[in-house]
């Protein structure tokens, strides 16, 4: 992904953002000035945990009630209806495949971009943080800029880096979602603990996700190699 290259113009528009109200990505540091390192084999605790899950499907169900309340709506005054969406239909008929593969697609690019994975892989060295998931594998730079596509295809501005003992991943769509995920480390109990919030437009607004891990010892499942790495 290309770089954003900062100029003079570019900081005269992150002005007019400012003053306009709108968010812009923050700038973050290299290393982490508390010397934090994330490195490790991650087992989610559940019992410390928001259930990612469980708040997908209650934003499904919200989804699904608002669409029948809107379709009835539409039907009393004559709109003509549009062709099912296969994202939206909560309960396709089994014989309809079609439609089922893309309600598989829908849920699982959703389960993505809440990281829903019982398990993480972090790999740091220096500026360089891989993080491995049963759904998806990503490589950052801290302290970096930069233009990335989400997992829906938009195109978002992203800063990467630390925050204090916080290593921050944030992106955002102009007129879009605008997402904030952060990790840090809990010296006391050798924990990992991640924040996750979507923010926004978009299907997951509202949401947010904290959860804790566990360090493990051992192999931890490799992510699904058919969705390759995401920055």
């Amino acid at each position: 992904m290309s770089q954003v290259r900062w100029t003079a113009g570019t900081a005269a528009g992150l002005s007019v953002l400012l003053l306009l109200g709108v968010p812009a990505c923050a700038t973050y540091e290299v290393t982490s000035s508390q010397g934090v390192d994330l490195s490790g084999r991650w087992q989610l605790n559940a019992a410390l945990s928001d259930d990612a899950e469980a708040l997908l499907q209650q934003r499904l169900e919200r989804e699904r009630k608002e669409r029948a309340v809107w379709e009835r709506r539409a039907r009393d005054a004559g709109v003509l209806m549009p062709p099912p969406d296969p994202s939206a239909a909560n309960d396709a008929p089994p014989r309809d495949r079609s439609r089922r593969s893309a309600r598989e697609r829908y849920l699982d690019s959703l389960r993505q971009m809440l990281g829903i994975s019982s398990t993480l892989e972090i790999k740091q060295s220096g500026a360089n943080v891989q993080i491995v998931s049963k759904v998806d594998s990503r490589r950052f730079e801290a302290g970096t800029r930069s233009q990335v596509s989400m997992p829906q295809g938009e195109l978002a501005d992203s800063a990467v880096g630390w925050d204090g003992d916080w290593f921050v991943i944030e992106r955002e769509v102009k007129r879009g979602p605008r997402v904030v995920e952060k990790y840090r480390w809990l010296k006391k109990t050798d924990q990992l603990e991640s924040l996750l919030a979507w923010k926004g437009e978009g299907p997951l607004a509202g949401i947010k996700v904290r959860r804790i891990y566990d360090r493990v010892v051992g192999a931890v499942v490799p992510p699904n190699a058919d969705l390759g790495p995401v920055r």
